[in-house]
């Protein structure tokens, strides 16, 4: 007689850790331009293509809003928000105060196997962008960054810092602007990556608001010769 096979339970998901899915997997499809910028999201197609309820995605989808990712109509309706001059200003504005504390933060902490991480994502970056190659350069931004955000060890403003470069770093780095500037941005991430490991605060703080200013008329370049296509105002 052949045993039977015993059956292992599968762990059920929770509700909170159902949106959590659908969160990350809205944040990919909007920052790789899958779901394109202005379109309207339907919480029913996306909870069947999710196989879930419509309790988590839509969970999701306010988190986003709250984020700025996503605007709800009047109706109820979510679509993929645009940015205007205003959002690009208050975000550079955060971004340069975030990055400074963290960024100088890290100089106390940052052990050896960081700043090695630190140096070759920057030097990686440089190759990608020597070659075009936008996804690879996207990939070592974020190790840079959260290669920073671990040794600053502030869970609070590195979020803060994630979610407000996630809100402009989807328009920058899939545009013309972002690929005819990517080379001159490595090479600014390399002087900060060295600034934090020579731990010369002075270098950090120029580097960094050098660094947003030129992302800061990026973005102006970007918003104005969206705006016609959108109906926005720059």
């Amino acid at each position: 007689m052949t045993p039977k096979k015993s059956v292992v339970p599968q762990p059920v998901k929770s509700s909170e850790s159902l949106g959590d899915d659908a969160y990350e997997w809205l944040i990919a499809a909007i920052t790789s331009f899958q779901i394109p910028t202005n379109s309207q999201i339907s919480e029913n197609k996306l909870a069947a293509e999710l196989g879930v309820s419509r309790t988590p995605v839509r969970e999701a989808l306010m988190r986003l809003e709250s984020e700025g990712l996503v605007k709800r109509s009047e109706a109820g309706r979510f679509t993929v928000a645009m940015l205007t001059g205003k959002d690009v200003d208050e975000a550079i504005d955060l971004m340069v105060l975030c990055d400074i504390y963290m960024f100088q933060r890290a100089t106390k902490s940052i052990d050896n196997a960081g700043a090695v991480a630190l140096l070759e994502s920057a030097k990686n970056m440089t190759k990608c962008a020597k070659y075009g190659d936008r996804d690879g350069w996207m990939k070592y931004d974020k190790i840079f960054h959260e290669t920073i955000m671990r040794a600053a060890n502030n869970d609070m403003i590195a979020e803060v810092s994630r979610v407000t470069r996630r809100r402009i770093q989807r328009f920058w780095a899939r545009s013309a602007s972002g690929a005819r500037d990517l080379i001159t941005c490595s090479d600014e991430h390399v002087e900060i990556a060295d600034a934090i490991v020579g731990k010369d605060m002075p270098a950090i703080k120029r580097a960094v608001e050098d660094h947003l200013s030129h992302l800061r008329v990026n973005m102006h370049e970007i918003v104005e010769s969206m705006a016609p296509f959108f109906g926005t105002k720059g």
